[in-house]
């Protein structure tokens, strides 16, 4: 049997003077590495408000400013040996840089990088990030 889960993924940024910070969130657990904000859609909630909900889960932070984008992957995983088809929503989202981050109990760290340091840390979704941030230098 197949399950499919529906996600949300959050690029977090702030504009600071000239340039672009982004929020990125060291994972524990089942695999160690750096992350945006994100996790499953629940049942009777929208897209967005999953990502709201994620955003202020995993950092403790409200966002002033989200924006869907048209930026979707999905790869497969085995979790107790069922197979798991995962579909990933991108969206933008602008919280305050000089606000504290309060990591939640799945992330170890919280670090606010540029762009460069962002696609050096990131573990999965590069490419979807340089896509995101190419939407933020064209807005």
């Amino acid at each position: 049997m197949v399950k499919a889960i529906q996600t949300v993924s959050i690029v977090v940024f702030d504009r600071v003077k000239d340039s672009y910070r982004f929020l990125v969130l060291k994972k524990k657990g089942s695999w160690v590495g750096w992350q945006f904000p994100q996790g499953g859609i629940e049942k009777g909630e929208s897209a967005e408000e999953a990502a709201r909900r994620e955003m202020k889960e995993e950092t403790g932070l409200e966002l002033s400013e989200l924006h869907k984008t048209d930026l979707k992957s999905d790869y497969w995983y085995t979790e107790e040996g069922e197979k798991v088809h995962k579909f990933v929503q991108f969206w933008l989202g602008k919280a305050d840089s000089d606000e504290e981050v309060e990591p939640s109990v799945e992330h170890s760290e919280a670090r606010w990088v540029s762009f460069e340091e962002a696609v050096e840390m990131l573990k999965y979704n590069k490419e979807e990030f340089k896509k995101a941030h190419k939407m933020l230098l064209e807005r």
